[in-house]
């Protein structure tokens, strides 16, 4: 099933360095990548047109079979509420964990929630308020689900903000930047102990192909007079590939797995700041050209779910396949060095 995404994946990896013009980059992706991405697409569309939501139930369904157990998993999706998030959560549903949709907007949630009853027939879902850009936030998440829940089995770092233009979080940090890595670092780190006394923990971050566009020498990128809001976000989501990285590293003697992804070029509002759109002809060129949530959620879906990588950890993934990412995303001093520089912008930044 998995024959035209090995094909693709190969292709890329070969004919990458030959390509001239592999460099080139638009919307923070290269040219020759990106193209890629958009002619498996349309081939996915072509020949496996509801293929997507089939191997969504199989995961659930192979998972729930074989790891049937009379206590149910706990599990985090940030930014649950819609797209890749939403389509993660309903799979996870189905099998059998209970699921906190961390959220930033309350009524979104609850209109989420009530849409996945209906398409689940479960009640396993449950809301509590995320805001990635508020460290105040964030650690009130962390007490709020502590002083609920005592196990986490299933940590997915998903929420983001795509190409904004240049702002601020409450905090004081750039907006990409400090939403997508530094948030996720709070979240995660202040989740860790739990995470840790599970049986069999997975911690997933959602990165994306324009990481290969994100290598990075120092910090200036977060001044704004530096700022560029294509390369802003791929350096955001390459910090998203290196924390996952340093984490397998740290924690490579416990029973933690840590892995990121690419979900592939997306239909969902993420990309709002990128390209929009009132023109019917425009929206159905974009529609012909990405592909859909559910499509998009299935390589989360399997790095949550699937037993054969239950004890693969560190890696890159897209398309459902362990692919090579940037060389610069595994270098030790680097990810150390980001580590360390993360820790002192939040000791920098925090109100107390």
């Amino acid at each position: 099933m998995l024959l035209l995404e090995k094909i693709v994946n190969s292709s890329e990896s070969l004919l990458l360095p030959l390509c001239q013009w592999s460099n080139i980059t638009m919307f923070g992706f290269r040219m020759f990548s990106f193209s890629v991405e958009l002619s498996y697409n349309i081939l996915f569309k072509i020949l496996f047109r509801k293929a997507d939501e089939s191997r969504l139930l199989q995961y659930s369904s192979l998972h729930k079979k074989k790891y049937a157990s009379n206590s149910k998993k706990i599990a985090i999706v940030t930014g649950a509420n819609s797209g890749i998030g939403y389509e993660t959560t309903r799979a996870l549903a189905l099998a059998g964990f209970h699921v906190v949709m961390a959220c930033r907007n309350k009524n979104l949630a609850e209109q989420a929630i009530e849409s996945l009853k209906i398409k689940t027939n479960l009640d396993s879902f449950e809301f509590i308020e995320l805001d990635l850009s508020s460290f105040a936030s964030i650690n009130a998440f962390i007490s709020h689900f502590k002083s609920l829940h005592k196990s986490l089995d299933l940590l997915i770092n998903n929420a983001g903000v795509m190409m904004c233009p240049y702002s601020l979080t409450k905090d004081g940090i750039e907006m990409q930047f400090g939403t997508n890595h530094v948030g996720h670092f709070i979240l995660t780190n202040g989740l860790i102990d739990l995470l840790l006394a599970s049986h069999s923990p997975r911690l997933i971050f959602v990165s994306s192909l324009v990481h290969y566009s994100g290598r990075f020498e120092n910090y200036d990128f977060l001044k704004e007079h530096n700022y560029n809001k294509y390369k802003n976000y791929s350096i955001s989501k390459i910090c998203n590939i290196m924390f996952a990285t340093e984490l397998a590293r740290k924690y490579k003697n416990t029973n933690l797995v840590v892995n990121s992804l690419h979900p592939g070029v997306v239909n969902t509002n993420l990309g709002r700041h990128v390209l929009t759109s009132t023109n019917s002809f425009l929206d159905f060129i974009k529609s012909a050209l990405t592909i859909t949530p559910t499509h998009g959620a299935l390589t989360t879906i399997k790095l949550a779910l699937s037993p054969d990588v239950e004890s693969i950890s560190g890696k890159y993934f897209s398309k459902e396949l362990e692919v090579s990412p940037l060389g610069f995303s595994q270098d030790e001093k680097a990810c150390a060095d980001l580590w360390n520089f993360t820790e002192s912008i939040i000791k920098n930044h925090s109100k107390n």
